[in-house]
């Protein structure tokens, strides 16, 4: 497609001049795609052999924060994105990523923890990567991280919500939760959550959840709903034989259908009553924390609307955090109703790769925007 506009040219000698270059290069297909398909705006191409997909998203949020009727939306992932030998490359080359995980390893070592950044740098993987007090403090620092960088670069969000454990970054990137108190709330929960083993968790997509949750019923009190992700997403948590029949019978009811089942390789049926033993030690430990003054709108996927007083600075949330359902879906349309009258949103996704954006397009449409912060093949 890039070769057409250079081919007709040098069908004749007399149409050559020093412009004929231009926009034939490999470089230029950015341009060529967005005029054949008739997309407006400023287009342009990363080589991402020899340039972070950081600074391609950082040039990509500037373009669009210039525009008054956009508004940048951080969401913060959950379990499930994190891997051994996750953002080497950002340790290396980016000073400000490595103080900031610096920081937070501080603050996590006042709580005995793990040391983040030998973690990090492949020097310290005994531990299970899926053992809570391992996964969730290295997902943290990575998306505390990240957010430093961008923040470091003049890229900071209107709007910002969290999935399960995300919450804790996106409460302290908000500005409600000092460092301090989110590395405390993350270690009592990654602790408590040790405590607690068995059950399984299924992901359930290309159905809508509706229908799911039709076939619930004959499993009352031993599987239930953790997370609503999207109309067409939904995660089913609960003892691990019930799990295994339900996923069976959602395999024959749905067999004409593009039925996408996935059992996550978790520890533990997190969000289900296989949390229910560790709530009241939640509560208690984490108790009061002090609610800072935010820098932009906060959402919680516990309550799906924006933030209320109480939310996030109290063991009773957070002890509700780690056992109802992630309304993941209902808080996506909050934002989107929040915002509607007068802007869009461009969702960024925060963590070592992507696993929100389907479920975003699928929440709000086809066409939202959903950046990346991390290319895990080539970065990490």
């Amino acid at each position: 497609m890039n070769k057409d506009y250079e081919i007709v040219q040098n069908k004749s000698s007399t149409t050559i001049s020093h412009y004929s270059s231009t926009g034939t290069a490999t470089s230029m297909a950015a341009n060529r795609i967005s005029f054949v398909f008739n997309l407006t705006g400023p287009s342009f191409a990363i080589d991402s052999a020899c340039s972070s997909s950081l600074v391609a998203l950082h040039l990509a949020c500037q373009n669009e924060s210039t525009k008054s009727d956009i508004q940048l939306g951080f969401v913060f992932c959950g379990n499930g994105v994190a891997y051994k030998g996750m953002c080497k490359q950002l340790l290396r080359e980016v000073p400000v990523f490595w103080d900031k995980i610096k920081k937070v390893e501080s603050v996590l070592q006042r709580h005995k923890g793990i040391s983040i950044s030998q973690w990090l740098n492949g020097e310290d993987e005994d531990d299970d990567i899926s053992t809570p007090s391992v996964v969730q403090p290295l997902l943290f620092a990575i998306q505390v991280g990240i957010v430093a960088v961008l923040k470091h670069w003049g890229v900071t969000p209107d709007i910002v919500l969290g999935h399960s454990v995300g919450e804790v970054a996106a409460a302290h990137c908000s500005g409600l939760l000092s460092l301090e108190d989110a590395v405390k709330v993350l270690h009592l929960r990654s602790t408590f959550q040790n405590k607690v083993t068995g059950g399984k968790m299924l992901l359930v997509s290309n159905v809508s959840v509706e229908e799911v949750l039709e076939n619930l019923p004959d499993f009352y009190g031993k599987v239930c709903v953790a997370a609503f992700n999207s109309p067409q997403s939904c995660t089913l948590s609960g003892d691990a034989d019930a799990v295994d029949s339900l996923h069976e019978k959602l395999r024959v009811v749905f067999s004409d259908r593009n039925l996408f089942v996935h059992e996550l390789d978790v520890p533990a049926a997190y969000h289900s009553h296989m949390m229910d033993p560790i709530l009241d030690d939640i509560e208690k430990s984490i108790d009061l924390l002090t609610a800072e003054k935010k820098q932009c709108k906060l959402f919680s996927t516990v309550t799906g609307r924006s933030y209320s007083a109480g939310d996030f600075s109290t063991g009773r949330y957070w002890a509700r955090n780690i056992r109802e359902p992630v309304l993941f879906e209902q808080t996506l349309r909050a934002v989107a109703k929040d915002v509607k009258v007068q802007r869009d949103v461009v969702f960024v996704e925060i963590g070592p790769r992507r696993a929100l954006q389907r479920n975003i397009q699928e929440t709000l449409g086809n066409c939202t925007v959903v950046l990346k912060t991390i290319r895990a093949r080539y970065q990490c």
